[in-house]
């Protein structure tokens, strides 16, 4: 140990599972058509995030639709675990020197008014997947091709 140094002037490691960065990720808000389902998905506290794998249908909330005075739901569905079989997630972190090696949920951003009567619903190309471990988000419109960093959420 130098002369003047104590292990409480170390810097701390990182988190396990912890995105560790150099650069830092730069910021990409996603486009307005996907903000209703994240704002509903991180105003629940990103559900379903503790029961992994399972794919869920959710109800986020209600408004009443001032022209027709009707309850509408607000519905969005889980899409359980994201695997990044193909790595393009991994490999996007890992431009720079990123690294991650904790658990990813996946978040559709479609909001539907009712529940469709299928397990899984046809889905758009449109999906949040959330690093559980450091609440890091991203956000793909291409159904995972590509991914933009949203920030931590």
């Amino acid at each position: 140990m130098r002369a003047g140094r104590t292990p409480s002037d170390w810097p701390a490691p990182p988190p396990q599972g912890a995105i560790q960065s150099s650069p830092p990720l730069t910021n990409q808000q996603p486009p307005s058509y996907m903000q209703d389902g994240i704002r509903l998905c991180s105003t629940m506290g990103w559900p379903n995030w503790r029961n992994l794998g399972n794919r869920e249908w959710i109800t986020a909330g209600q408004y009443l639709d001032p022209s027709t005075h009707r309850r509408i739901n607000e519905i969005v569905f889980t899409g359980g675990r994201y695997e990044d079989r193909d790595g393009r997630l991994h490999a996007m972190l890992s431009q720079g020197g990123h690294t991650y090696t904790g658990t990813f949920q996946e978040y559709n951003t479609t909001v539907w008014q009712t529940r469709q009567n299928v397990a899984v619903p046809r889905r758009d190309a449109n999906r949040i997947v959330r690093a559980i471990t450091t609440g890091d988000v991203f956000w793909t419109n291409d159904h995972y091709s590509t991914f933009h960093y949203m920030g931590r959420h």
